[in-house]
This record gives structure tokens, sequence and C-alpha cells, in this order.
């Protein structure tokens, strides 16, 4: 046996001081780079990253073709998560050899750790295109992405392949439980509950599907018991002390809140849910600082650009970016008028789907984030983060942005009877938005008032399976197949829009039409002490009394609505 072999046997059996010594004999050989790399694996394997990381970046010196060290290299970064110099070396990798499964699959991780998504999805696709031994893997990585990304109908497709390939899979069983729980889709949660149920009951991830389950299913004891027993482990703590503030235990999660800071200060979205509590209850200092640790600030949206502190940007550019939903895109972007004042060159990238919800404004200009895929601009910031400048001034609410497709508000014009009044219903928003299934309303809770002698228009595009029967044989006038800027020339010709907590509720107020707007018990932060800065015009608020009550809807709102009609 040669001394190669013999450090290798040393190296197998875990014999790490005499590998180590066979190596310092030998590290003036001419085979100096597979010592290095020797030396670099004995250093991980007795846990010391620093020594390990060294040596391999001396072999790539000596041999820049050499795989194994780099492949080590992305191990010791992805352990002591140094992203960037992960995705560095997995780019050697794969250009070394891009026909190898594992280097596709390497940089296929990389992309994902640092969150460049569709590139991460890019190569995992191409992983599953080759032979690559674990294809299951790659359609669960791709899965998560999806539902990182908010589309868990996209990603019950990713786990359901994988599934496939392993039927008893408890991660994919229940991946797949938690999409149908993000979707509020009761029955497919229910089957893949059970499934779930019979492989494992105990594993952690189950136990806090579980606990989302009952949740869905209004149960709300058995779920706060099971959150309870758990709340040693992160997730269990965050959606207990989010269950007690929606079920109107604010007593109880005020003190756990309290409880915790030590315990989830460095978790991120523990500081985006401090954040907004304190944003609703009006301490902003301290709410604009831990609202920065939302996950939809973390995009790599013009990620080589400054970002705006509030210098003086008079003569610079600045390019402000909605990284949020459509409410936000609608409600804040007034807040583009302000800093039009302090800045002459404004562009507003939103999603293609909403540009034409926009208009051109003085020095504000509408782009989509492919328009701007090649341009720099002096400063960026988001829109959720330029309010913190702007929230105390007054703001003419009448120079709007929201913009209205002209052809079809002469076209509606036509077609409204006007004879009744015209009403839109908004009862329940996407299964995916904030505080749901808290803020929608189930909508045979509007029977009373859909008996009224009224026209209604039914104006989201989502209707929820509980809803589906009652919505088609209701009197409601479907307008849910309406683009955005379609939908708000028709609201403009409308007399009242009554809606829970959704973007069209921003969308009707903006356009100054008397808007009532419904409020679960513990609602949004922007209703709290932040609704009193440039409160919308013609906007009336009916907040919930009691928790999953929605009666005060056939009561205060019906009464005050049959006034109006008479």
């Amino acid at each position: 046996m040669n001394q190669l072999e013999l450090i290798a046997e040393n190296i197998k059996n875990k014999n790490l001081d005499k590998a180590l010594e066979l190596c310092k004999l030998n590290e003036n050989s001419n085979d100096k780079s597979i010592i290095y790399n020797f030396l670099g694996v004995i250093h991980f394997m007795k846990k010391n990253l620093a020594e390990a990381e060294k040596f391999f970046l001396k072999v790539i010196e000596i041999d820049d073709k050499f795989q194994d060290p780099i492949r080590n290299l992305c191990v010791i970064y992805t352990i002591s998560k140094k992203f960037k110099e992960l995705l560095n070396y997995s780019t050697k990798l794969y250009y070394l050899d891009n026909k190898n499964p594992l280097n596709i699959f390497q940089i296929g991780s990389a992309n994902e750790l640092n969150k460049n998504y569709d590139e991460a999805i890019k190569y995992y696709e191409i992983y599953i295109n080759t032979d690559g031994s674990d294809k299951k893997r790659g359609f669960n990585n791709i899965g998560n992405i999806y539902l990182r990304k908010g589309k868990p109908k996209t990603s019950v497709k990713y786990f359901s392949k994988a599934l496939e390939l392993d039927s008893n899979n408890k991660i994919l069983i229940n991946n797949i439980l938690l999409c149908y729980l993000s979707l509020r889709d009761e029955s497919k949660a229910e089957e893949f509950f059970k499934k779930a149920e019979t492989i494992d009951s105990n594993y952690t991830e189950f136990l806090h599907n579980k606990a989302e389950f009952l949740i869905l299913k209004n149960q709300l004891q058995e779920a706060e018991k099971i959150l309870e027993n758990n709340k040693g482990i992160t997730k269990f703590l965050i959606t207990l002390i989010r269950l007690y503030f929606n079920s109107g235990q604010s007593d109880k999660g005020n003190e756990l809140l309290n409880q915790s800071r030590e315990i989830l200060k460095n978790n991120s979205d523990f500081y985006n849910y401090l954040g907004l509590r304190y944003l609703y209850e009006g301490n902003f200092d301290e709410g604009w600082k831990y609202y920065e640790f939302r996950k939809s600030k973390l995009s790599n949206y013009f990620k080589d650009m400054s970002e705006w502190d509030g210098t003086n940007i008079k003569d610079k550019s600045i390019v402000v970016y909605n990284e949020q939903g459509l409410g936000d895109s609608i409600q804040f972007s007034k807040y583009l008028i302000p800093l039009s004042k302090v800045s002459n060159k404004i562009t507003f990238v939103v999603q293609e789907n909403i540009k034409n919800l926009f208009k051109d404004l003085k020095n504000i200009n509408i782009k989509t984030y492919d328009e701007c895929k090649n341009q720099t601009f002096d400063f960026k910031i988001s829109l959720g983060s330029l309010i913190k400048f702007f929230y105390k001034e007054e703001i003419n609410l009448e120079e709007s942005l929201i913009e209205f497709n002209h052809k079809k508000k002469i076209e509606l014009e036509n077609k409204i009877d006007f004879s009744k009044k015209n009403i839109g219903l908004v009862w329940s928003g996407s299964f995916l938005g904030p505080n749901e299934p808290y803020r929608s309303i189930p909508l045979n809770n509007f029977r009373k008032i859909l008996c009224l002698n009224a026209n209604f228009y039914a104006l989201q595009n989502e209707v929820w399976e509980r809803d589906l029967e009652y919505f088609k044989s209701s009197n409601l006038i479907d307008c849910g197949n309406y683009k955005l800027d379609e939908l708000s020339s028709l609201i403009s010709k409308l007399d009242l829009v009554i809606t829970c907590d959704t973007s069209l509720l921003h969308l009707a107020s903006s356009l100054n039409i008397e808007t009532w707007g419904i409020l679960c018990l513990y609602p949004d932060w922007r209703w709290g002490e932040f609704n009193k800065f440039n409160p919308y015009n013609k906007l009336k608020l009916f907040n919930q009394k009691q928790f999953c009550n929605w009666d005060f809807i056939n009561d205060e709102v019906y009464e005050l609505l049959e006034k109006k009609l008479n």
C-alpha cells in the first residue's frame, strides 16, 4: 500500500491523528494537491472548518480543475452560511463538468440558498431531466421554492411527482398537507392529514400541521393545546402568539410575546411580527425598524443599488419597487406623491399584471420589472420601506396614481341598470392572504343583505369552496373575470362597495367611492393607529365584536344599508 492509500485508509477508519501525521510527512511530495485535500478533509472531520477551508483553497491554487476540494468548500460554505462564496464555487464546479448530476444539483441548491429562486428551479429541472439519482429531492426542492413564493397550487404538482417515487414519505405527505392548508382546501387537507397521521403522528412537522388543520376547522382549544405543548419550538411559539391575537386573547398574546423576546431575538419572522404589533399600537419608531424584517423585503430586486436613507435626492434618480401584494401597491402608492417633491426622477416598478392600474403622474413613471431589467438608478427603495419617511405628511388624496380603463367605463355606462342602487360586494380574499381565514366572511352571512332591492356585483375573482353552492344560486352579478383596470372602471360607476379587508377595499377607497370595510377582531396593522394618518375620505369601518361571529353584518350593516336604499 503506498502512502496516499495509507492516508486514505486511516481517514476512512477515522484514525485522524495518524492520517494527519502521515500527511505532514508527505507534505513536500509531488502529490501536494492530494495531500492538501486530505488535510482539508481531516480538519473538516475534526470540525476545524477554518483550517479545512484554508487547505482546500491551497489545493485550488495548485490545481483549479480539481473538483473534490471545490465540492468540499461548498459543504463548508453551506454549513457556515457563506452563501455568496457557496454560489461562486458551485458555479465553478458546474462549469468544470456540467454533465455531472451532483454539480447540477449543487448549483441549484446554491441559488436556492441565495434566494435566486428562478435560477434554482432552472437547475433543479435540468437535474431531474438528467440521470440524477435522487429526482425525488429535486421535485421536493422545487415544491418548497414555489411554497415560499406563495404558489401552493404549483407546489402540490411537484410534491406529488416526488410522492410517486416514494409513496410513504412523511416529509412529502406533510408538505402536500401544508399546501392544502394554505389553500384552505378542507377536504384535500383532511385526506392528507389522515395519511400523515397514519405514517407518523409524532413527527414535528405533522404536529404543527395538525394545529393548523384544527385552526382551519375552528377547533381552537385543541390547536392551542398542541401549540402550548410544543412552544419550545420556534414555529409553534409564533403560531401560538398569532392564534392568541387573532382569537381576541390579546392579554395572553402580549404576555407570551414579551416572554419570548429573548428566545426569538434572532428569528426574522418574530421580528416582523413584533414590528406589526408596534405599528398597530402606534409605536412607530420601533415598528418601522422591525417591519424591515418582512420576508418580501429580502427580495433581490435591484440588489446592486444603494438603498435610499432619506437624504437629499433632488437631482438623483430613484426606483421604488412594489415587493408586496396588490393592496399594498394601491394603498401605499400615495406616498410617491410626497417623494415627488424631493426627487425629480422617480420610477415606480410594479408587476406586469397591475401596470395598467397606475398612471404616470408629474415626474413619476410607471414601469414593469422587465422594462427596468438593464436600467440603473442612483437609489432604490421598496414601497413598504418608503412609508416611514412620509406617513405623517398630509397627502392630497385626490391626486391618485390609480387609473381605470376608459373604454370599459363607457361600455359599462350602457350596461349598468341605474334604476336601482349598484353595490359591489367582496366577502373573501385570496386563500394565501395575510390573516386568513379570519378576515374572510362566509358568503351566507350576506343572505339578508342580498334580499334588498339593489343590484349586487361580486367583485372578487376567487370563490372559496365553502361559498360555491350559495354563490351559484345567489343574485350576485359575477365580475370575477374582469381585469384590474376594468374592475376599477366598474367600481367608479357603483354607489357603494361593501368589502372585507382585501385589495379591493383599497381600490374602491382610492377611487373615492363610498366604501364599507368589514374588519375581523384582530385586523391588519394598517387599521390601528396608522389609519389616523391620511385616512380614506369615503371609508366607513365596521369592526367584529366577537371572534368568528359575523352576526353584526345582519344587524348593523343591514340596517344602515336598508336606510340608504330607502
